[in-house]
């Protein structure tokens, strides 16, 4: 059985006891762990920001800290590019946090209004999209064709006298030669730095 990735250990193992993560994998996965925590707590941060803070904390190498953040940005859903599901995730938060404090403060008006807002950003008040028919679409059938009319082109009645022709003037020219080959042995050692 192959050795895991860095990233299936991280999905499975990144804040896991040291007992239960792999020996090869545990200075990484602290690396991984640290990074992934900041780049989570402040989401603004850029790539560079990631960088020192590795390779400050870990001394670890430019292009190390590099390899450490392609994973740290899939496990992140890429943070990098706040996209919308991100900025939505935020909204609900703060919506849900502004009824939370609401409810304490025992404000009905400010209750009512955060649940308001939180149903109309989330498109409560719209009905729901009719799903598309994906089962009635039915492919478009191709038949392969020798003819190129179809194509607006005029069909030569010589063509494969030309393509005789071509195969004779090619197989001439061309020299086919088997080269001896060897298998390659894989080494187990380098899979610990695969990424992906």
């Amino acid at each position: 059985m192959p050795r895991p990735t860095t990233l299936e250990v991280c999905r499975k193992h990144l804040y896991d006891t040291e007992e239960n993560i792999p020996a090869v994998y545990l200075e990484r996965i602290k690396r991984l762990r640290v990074g992934y925590t900041f780049w989570y707590e402040f989401p603004t941060k850029r790539e560079p920001d990631i960088r020192d803070l590795l390779m400050n904390e870990f001394g670890v190498a430019k292009s190390t800290a590099y390899e450490d953040i392609q994973i740290i940005k899939v496990l992140l859903g890429d943070v990098k590019n706040p996209g919308k599901e991100w900025i939505r995730y935020r909204v609900n938060t703060m919506l849900e946090e502004a009824y939370t404090l609401a409810e304490i403060q025992k404000d009905p008006k400010a209750m009512a209004l955060a649940a308001d807002k939180l149903g109309k950003y989330n498109m409560l008040d719209k009905p729901d999209a009719e799903p598309l028919p994906f089962d009635e679409i039915v492919p478009q059938t191709f038949e392969p064709t020798d003819d190129p009319t179809p194509l607006g082109l005029k069909k030569d009645p010589d063509i494969r006298a030309k393509k005789n022709k071509m195969l004779e003037k090619y197989h001439a020219e061309i020299e086919i030669i088997d080269v001896p080959y060897e298998e390659m042995i894989k080494d187990d050692s380098d899979e610990e730095e695969n990424l992906l």
